[in-house]
C-alpha cells in the first residue's frame, strides 16, 4: 500500500488527485495541502510514513523545490505543474515522474507505476559475505560493505552512505542489521544510525564523526561503541 499526500495550492488539482488515488488499488491519500507551509509541518512530522507525494512547484510563500529542501522528504516523488518550463526542474531533483497539468486517469497511472518500479528496494536473496546487490531504477548496483560508511533509518527507508554515491532503498535499520551479520566492522550507535569503524575519525558520549557527518550516540548504545574499539 503506497501512503500518499497531495501538496497543491490549487483546489481543483486537489480533488482530481484525491479522485484518481481513491480509484487507484494500493494507493490511498494520507493527506492534502493547499498551503505549503502546513504541508512542510506535515512531512517533518509523517515523512516516514509516507510512501508517495504529489507536489506542485509554483506555491506561494515557498515553491516546490524549497519545500523539499527544508521537508527532507526521501520516498517517490511525482512533480506536477502547470509550467511545462519547470519540468527540467523536476528532474533536477530525485522525482520519478513528470505530470503536466491538465492530467487525466492514464497519465496519473503512468506516474504511479513508474514511482512502483523505480523504487530502490532490498532484494532479500542478493547478499554475499562481502556485498549487496540493492535494485536501482531496473539495474541491480553492487555495494561492497566496506565501502559503506554508514546508514541511517528514516521508518520504513534507510539511507546508505557510500563512497561516491548514497541510496535510499525501502527497508528497515533492523532488517539491515540482520545482513550484516558476521561483519564487526558494523555497529549501531543509535536506533536510527549504524556506522562502519573503519570510518569513524572521533566521537564523545553524545555524538560521532564519520566521515565527517555527525552522528548521534544513543545512550543504550553508548557502551557497546566503547567496547568495539581499542583505547591507549
Amino acid at each position: 500500500m503506497l501512503n500518499c499526500v497531495v501538496i497543491d495550492d490549487d483546489p481543483a488539482s486537489i480533488e482530481v488527485l484525491s479522485y484518481y488515488i481513491s480509484k487507484t488499488k494500493d494507493t490511498v491519500l494520507k493527506a492534502s495541502f493547499t498551503d505549503a507551509i502546513e504541508g512542510l509541518n506535515y512531512l517533518k512530522e509523517h515523512k516516514a510514513s509516507i510512501d508517495l507525494m504529489f507536489l506542485d512547484i509554483e506555491l506561494p510563500e515557498m515553491n516546490g523545490f524549497e519545500l523539499l529542501k527544508h521537508s527532507q522528504y526521501t520516498g517517490s516523488l511525482i512533480i506536477i505543474s502547470a509550467n511545462h518550463q519547470n519540468a527540467i526542474s523536476a528532474f533536477e531533483t530525485n522525482a520519478c515522474f513528470y505530470l503536466p497539468k491538465p492530467f487525466g486517469f492514464d497519465h496519473f497511472l503512468r506516474g504511479v507505476e513508474k514511482c512502483k518500479e523505480t523504487a530502490m528496494k532490498v532484494d532479500p536473496d542478493s547478499y554475499s559475505g562481502d556485498f549487496i546487490f540493492v535494485k536501482d531504477d531496473r539495474i541491480f548496483k553492487k555495494l561492497l560493505f566496506s565501502d559503506i560508511h554508514y546508514c541511517e533509518g528514516k521508518g520504513d527507508y534507510i539511507n546508505i552512505k557510500c563512497s561516491n554515491q548514497s541510496f535510499v532503498i525501502k527497508s528497515t535499520i533492523s532488517n539491515f542489521l540482520e545482513k550484516l551479520n558476521g561483519h564487526a566492522e558494523f555497529i549501531q550507535v543509535h536506533r536510527s544510525w549504524v556506522i562502519n569503524l573503519q570510518f569513524l575519525t572521533d566521537f564523545d558520549n553524545d555524538t560521532a564523526v564519520v566521515s565527517g557527518k555527525i552522528v548521534p550516540i544513543g545512550a543504550k548504545y553508548r557502551d557497546q561503541l566503547k567496547n568495539s574499539v581499542k583505547f591507549l
